[in-house]
């Protein structure tokens, strides 16, 4: 019985030692965690919309706060509207979707065009892909390359030219370029209905 009461005792004593300081640094950054969290979120739907990135966090919150309003979430995802600088023309859209990825769901920032039809950008939010293959989606030569593609699009392979309805696939991550292919064909078809 004392064995028992001793090792218990042991047990108790690691447990605290080891979550202790671990709950203690979660609660002292809880704030700033959440803090960057919607930055960087603000950032996702800026580059989606085709809005130049600011350099600093400060700038990235009133760059968001002149050019975008979010307009509502879906149960699919959020919606907001991206202004155009000055006021004048158009405004575009910025539609938060997710899908089914190799290893969890990718959630993306897909940015149109004020008629639905022609990507602004896309940028992606969270994404549990393989490092070095699909985890590549995130990468500025990928995402920079759907900026001005109409849909549905299709895929070429890695280093081949696309057309205007066409994106280059990361080569080793069919599943991954597959993924995206679907999540942004899903939205282009959707939008109207989304944007309402």
């Amino acid at each position: 019985m004392k064995k028992a009461l001793v090792t218990m005792a042991f047990t108790i004593l690691v447990t605290v030692v080891f979550v202790a300081p671990i709950s203690l640094v979660y609660l002292l950054t809880k704030e700033r965690v959440a803090l960057n969290e919607d930055v960087f979120l603000k950032k996702s739907v800026l580059a989606a919309a085709g809005i130049p990135l600011p350099g600093s966090n400060e700038q990235v919150v009133s760059t968001y706060a002149a050019r975008v309003e979010e307009v509502g979430a879906e149960a699919a995802g959020a919606v907001y509207r991206s202004l155009p600088e000055g006021g004048g023309g158009q405004p575009g859209w910025v539609l938060l979707r997710t899908g089914p990825g190799l290893w969890g769901e990718i959630t993306a920032a897909v940015g149109l065009d004020a008629g639905l039809s022609t990507l602004t950008g896309i940028d992606f939010l969270r994404q549990s892909e393989t490092p070095g293959l699909g985890a590549r989606i995130s990468e500025g030569w990928f995402t920079e390359q759907f900026r001005g593609k109409k849909g549905p699009l299709t895929s070429v392979g890695e280093g081949e030219k696309a057309g205007e309805d066409q994106f280059e696939a990361i080569t080793g991550a069919t599943i991954t370029s597959n993924a995206v292919l679907g999540i942004l064909n899903d939205t282009i078809a959707k939008a109207p209905g989304l944007v309402k």
